[in-house]
């Protein structure tokens, strides 16, 4: 089973013992007996996993976004979002060329060393972006 992030284990929390403070019909506090979980016995657990891919599209003509950021070891993965080819060159940095890419269409690769990648789309003058791989 996935474990949730510990934001929406709190809301969790703060949801069932509001749900149960608003069914109680008395002015006693017997809810008390029965407290929420706390987020201190959650958080340790629910932490944050890094993406391991890192999502490049291609639209109006410009890598979205231009510059992005990545770990070693993380996969970049363009997507041709729009009807026009395109494709992905590396100019500096590292070394790949994707084929021409129709509408849907993606392109992945994988960073292995920490430092900056410059590429750009052959097809269209101006449509550039790069990649700074940190360790």
């Amino acid at each position: 089973m996935p474990r949730l992030p510990a934001t929406v284990l709190a809301c969790l929390a703060l949801a069932a013992g509001s749900a149960a403070v608003a069914g109680c019909g008395s002015d006693e506090s017997d809810t008390a007996s029965t407290p929420a979980e706390s987020t201190a016995d959650v958080a340790p657990e629910a932490t944050a996993q890094e993406p391991k891919n890192v999502e490049v599209s291609m639209k109006d003509i410009e890598f979205v976004p231009e510059n992005v950021t990545a770990k070693a070891g993380q996969t970049i993965i363009w997507t041709n979002a729009e009807a026009i080819l395109h494709n992905v060159t590396a100019t500096e940095g590292a070394k790949f060329k994707s084929k021409d890419l129709s509408r849907n269409q993606t392109f992945e690769y994988k960073t292995e060393k920490a430092g900056k990648i410059d590429y750009v789309c052959t097809i269209h003058t101006g449509q550039n972006g790069s990649i700074t791989v940190t360790k």
